[in-house]
Formats: C-alpha cells, sequence, structure tokens
C-alpha cells in the first residue's frame, strides 16, 4: 500500500447537499480525534449501528460493485504526518476495518475551517440524525422490498435490524386496522414490539387507549392495563388411547369435546403429521397466517387448520 498522500486522494463528485468536492481518502489515512461526543463504542447498541453499516457496505449491486460507504466523512486538513483527522463519521470509519481493499477507500469532504467551525460540524451533524419513526422505517421497508427488489438480508442491513423477527413486526404495521395504524403514525410511540400489543385492542379499547394517552399515561401502561391477562393454562392431562378430545379429523372438524387451541392434527390418506402447540404459539401462528387471533381457542384451532390447508392448497397447484 502506498503512502504518497498524492497517490492515495481521488477526484470525485461534489456532495449534492452541501456542492463541495468529496474526495476518496484511504481508511489507513484517517484518524479518530479526541473529544469527540461519542463515547460509547463498547455499548451494544453503537457496536450493532458500526456492524450494520458494515453488512449494508459490503452488499453487491448489479454490476458487481460494493454498494460501499456512500455518506461522506467530514474530516480536516491532514496533519504534518498526512493523516485527516475524523470531524464527523467515525461509525463509518470503524465499521469497514479490515473489509476488502476497495472498500477501504471513503469518501471524505476535507473542511479547512476554524475548530469552532469544525465543532458545530461535529455536533450539528449528532443533532440531524434524528431517526426515522416507526411508520416511517414500515413504508420504507416496503419500498425497499416491493418498488426497489431488496432480499430480506439486504433490507436488514440497510435498516440496521437485529434479525428477521424485528422485520416482521415493522412489516406488521401494515396489518393494523386504520386507527391503529393512525396511532402508529402519529409518532405516539417508538416500541415495535407494541405493535403486535395493538393489534389485539378492538375499536372500544382503542377508544378507551386514545383517552388514557390523552391524559398522559405512557401508550405501554395503557395497553397493558386494557389487554386482559391470559388465565394460566391447566396442565395437560395424559392422553387416553385413541381420538384426544378436540382432535380434528382430515376435514379439519372437531369432535366438539374442549381442546387446547394448540392441538393441531392434520392428515391425509397418504401420510400424517402431529402437532401439538401451546397456546401463546397459536397466537403467534395465527399473526404469521393472518389468522384472528382473539378467537376462543376452539374456533382459533379451526381457523388455523383452515388456513394452513389453503396454504397447502396452494402449494400444491404451484406444483403443477
Amino acid at each position: 500500500m502506498t503512502n504518497s498522500i498524492s497517490e492515495l486522494l481521488r477526484s470525485g463528485e461534489n456532495d449534492p447537499i452541501t456542492g463541495e468536492a468529496i474526495t476518496l481518502i484511504h481508511r489507513s489515512k484517517i484518524i479518530p480525534t479526541e473529544g469527540q461526543d461519542r463515547d460509547d463504542w463498547d455499548n451494544p447498541e453503537t457496536i450493532a449501528n458500526i456492524q450494520s453499516i458494515r453488512k449494508s457496505a459490503q452488499i453487491k449491486i448489479e454490476d458487481g460493485r460494493y454498494f460501499g460507504i456512500r455518506y461522506p466523512l467530514f474530516v480536516g486538513s491532514p496533519d504534518e504526518n498526512g493523516n485527516f483527522p475524523i470531524i464527523d463519521g467515525e461509525c463509518r470509519w470503524r465499521s469497514v476495518e479490515s473489509l476488502p481493499e476497495e472498500l477501504q477507500m471513503l469518501p471524505c469532504i476535507v473542511r479547512t475551517g476554524s475548530k469552532k467551525e469544525q465543532r458545530l460540524d461535529h455536533t450539528a451533524s449528532n443533532g440531524a440524525r434524528k431517526g426515522l419513526t416507526l411508520f416511517q422505517t414500515a413504508m420504507s421497508i416496503q419500498r425497499d422490498e416491493k418498488e426497489f427488489g431488496l432480499t430480506t438480508e439486504e433490507i436488514i442491513a440497510v435498516h440496521g435490524l437485529p434479525n428477521q423477527t424485528a422485520l416482521s413486526k415493522y412489516k406488521a404495521i401494515h396489518k393494523l386496522g386504520d386507527r391503529a395504524k393512525e396511532l402508529v403514525r402519529s409518532g405516539t410511540f417508538q416500541d415495535v414490539n407494541l405493535v403486535y400489543e395493538l393489534k389485539k385492542l378492538d375499536d372500544d379499547q382503542l377508544t378507551k387507549l386514545e383517552k388514557r394517552i390523552a391524559k398522559g399515561e405512557s401508550i405501554q401502561q395503557a395497553i397493558k392495563a386494557l389487554i386482559p391477562k391470559e388465565p394460566k393454562q391447566p396442565k395437560e392431562q395424559p392422553k387416553s388411547e385413541g381420538k384426544t378430545p378436540g382432535d380434528a379429523d382430515e376435514n379439519g372438524a372437531s369432535d366438539g369435546k374442549e381442546a387446547g387451541a394448540g392441538d393441531l392434527k392434520l392428515s391425509d390418506s397418504e401420510s400424517s403429521i402431529s402437532l401439538t402447540i401451546g397456546l401463546n404459539a397459536a397466537k403467534a401462528l395465527a399473526a404469521l397466517l393472518d389468522v384472528p387471533a382473539d378467537l376462543d381457542p376452539k374456533s382459533l384451532q379451526a381457523a388455523l387448520v383452515e388456513a394452513i390447508k389453503g396454504m397447502a392448497s396452494d402449494l400444491s397447484e404451484g406444483a403443477e
């Protein structure tokens, strides 16, 4: 690797926001500076953010190039050793460590102003990053998937999500009713884990929820007060030989006796599959299959059986 400053710099495009020239500078010639506001490099959230940038930088685009680091770093003028001090962008700088050489060339805007001006650049940049609301993120994810064809892994990377479960929660926002969706749109809360809880509320409960929030109660407390606690499940009784009460026949029908919502029996003339799951798991499965989760156990069981049979039928037709 060369140490020549002239060889390390290459002309780039202008920043569309500031109009300033963007220069590509090798990571090895960029150095962190003391006095940065961020000092939480060991914080799990900060580490996760850097890993997210790292993953998105390595995405391959159509012509075979890496997506790379697109948002320019702000750096100061080079010191006596030819090193450029970071004004803003240390997370991006850290994210490309040990990545392929072409990703080590970082887009930079060299700021030559006073220390005060450079400090303003640093603090203003941090203050400007307020992040998207839950609804904005959900809409952005939907566009990425439907309009731009990003894969699940690519969406997880560019949005900094921890896993596919978190992605599913953002997608669930689009399945909410109009009133519940408006609560998310309003920015009333930023905890995506509450989306599934919000989906459980009917119109009357949503009215009460809005009144509680208007009085200053947090949405977490209000939802907790409005959703009744689920009764404890009775201990599983020893199975008797033969058909278990509540078993569904091969047409999905139940014998009418009491059964847990998690007992699903599916069979056909060629093979037989038996699946037993708890009520909470059955409700989670209902959310994935777009089945109302607030049904009584017996109705929920029947609805899940029908949904699974419908999926099986669609797969069979697709195979033909």
